[in-house]
């Protein structure tokens, strides 16, 4: 029997008055959403998703006939069919414009996908109509009770795919994952996956104060990369990028278990990503940094802090920074993509949040978004910026605490730090802050 599936304005708040799903009849209310591209920038960030699910499936070489009834002015629509470019597969999504009632054939199988686009971010909504591809199971999260999921999947039992959409994530399971590793609760799961994007917001300063510092209305979309090689497979756990993070087939239940999820710091680090900002992440920071949003995410769980715990009697990662510290190490500008140290150099970012609290990570990203940094920013250019913001923030000169890290500030940025004439930090900079 059609499932009519709702989404009240208070589950979407920054989004208009209502959405509505209707997969069995094709049929949809869909509220409009910024584009991808403007939320990356305005948030100096990975691009997260700015599609919505049809809940349907697309054979290739069928013909689907859309239909959009009162386009708003000011907005866009588009048909997506299947997926972007996985790891090691060039295989992108076929996107077909719509205005007004459009034909077109599809060129691969793959789920559907709206996108309608509001670009000055007004509200805005359109009715769609889909002819054409078959139902597969679709979650709406806060409109779905656990019954009506399971009438959902066992109406479309045949379905290659199943999907689920919450308020903050999406996310595309093949069936046979889904047979394998069912989501119990997905109510709660997606209250818990909700929990860690908005904890990683709080980090990030989205706080509301401004319009810039506004949470995102855009998803991130979890999904499963089954074209992955057998090869490629054993270089990942998960992996983050533009509008998607691509998971294994074995490891979905990271996400989708609520209890799992509280403690599997590979999928915070994942998610936190999409949070990393562009302006101070030079290449050798990006798997350092984003830990920031690990760590914050762990402590919020009530978790021991991954830095202080030995693992098999070795020393913590706390120890080992002291050991680092003491024998010569490179510059951090310079310092190679060694997981081995990763941590390590994460003790840095530590020893700046339990001198000065986590509030300093949020300024932080508020700093960047009112102050990013062109595109072509040098990995210098960030290290500047990022020492700069530091002292800034915080009143002091924190030069001598990066310089025994290694990491240094360029002479235009130190002339530009003195000038300032910031409080100067008593002792040796190797301890200031144990």
């Amino acid at each position: 029997m059609p499932i009519r599936i709702a989404i009240a304005a208070a589950l979407l708040s920054s989004c208009a008055a209502a959405a509505d799903f209707d997969n069995e009849a094709g049929v949809y209310t869909i509220s409009a959403l910024p584009s991808a591209q403007s939320e990356a920038e305005r948030m100096d960030r990975m691009a997260l998703s700015d599609q919505q699910p049809a809940g349907r499936f697309v054979r290739n070489g069928e013909t689907l006939i859309i239909g959009v009834e009162d386009l708003p002015d000011g907005t866009s629509l588009s048909a997506v069919v299947g997926f972007l470019p996985m790891w090691g597969s060039r295989l992108d999504q076929q996107v077909q414009p719509i205005d007004g009632e459009t034909r077109f054939r599809a060129n691969q199988d793959g789920p559907l996908f709206f996108r309608l686009i509001a670009e000055d971010g007004a509200d805005a909504e359109a009715i769609i109509r889909v002819q054409g591809g078959e139902p597969l199971p679709l979650y709406i999260d806060g409109a779905m009770d656990a019954q009506d999921w399971a009438d959902e999947l066992s109406a479309h039992d045949g379905a290659p795919f199943v999907q689920l959409f919450g308020e903050m994530a999406m996310i595309t399971l093949p069936a046979s994952v889904y047979a394998r590793d069912p989501i119990d609760d997905p109510a709660e799961t997606f209250a818990t996956i909700d929990r860690v994007l908005q904890l990683q917001d709080e980090l990030a300063g989205f706080d509301s104060q401004t319009e810039r510092d506004r949470p995102t209305p855009l998803r991130v979309h979890y999904l499963v990369d089954f074209r992955v090689s057998a090869k490629d497979r054993e270089n990942f756990y998960m992996y983050a990028t533009e509008q998607f993070i691509g998971m294994l087939d074995d490891n979905t239940a990271d996400l989708t278990d609520p209890m799992r999820l509280r403690e599997q710091w590979g999928i915070w680090h994942e998610t936190g990503h999409t949070h990393q900002q562009n302006s101070w992440t030079f290449e050798s920071l990006t798997e350092v940094n984003v830990n920031l949003f690990s760590l914050y995410v762990q402590e919020a769980f009530g978790r021991p802090n991954a830095l202080g715990v030995s693992e098999d009697g070795e020393p913590t990662h706390f120890e080992r920074a002291q050991s680092y510290l003491d024998n010569d190490p490179p510059s951090l500008l310079d310092a190679p993509d060694d997981d081995e140290f990763f941590f390590i150099r994460l003790v840095m970012f530590h020893q700046l949040k339990e001198t000065y609290g986590w509030d300093l990570y949020k300024d932080l990203h508020k700093h960047f978004r009112a102050n990013p940094l062109d595109a072509d920013a040098s990995d210098q250019d960030k290290a500047d910026a990022l020492i700069e913001a530091m002292c800034e923030l915080t009143g002091h000169d924190l030069r001598p605490f990066f310089e025994r890290w290694v990491l240094v500030a360029s002479d235009d940025a130190d002339a530009r730090i003195e000038a300032q004439g910031y409080a100067v930090l008593d002792g040796d900079p190797s301890t200031i802050f144990e």
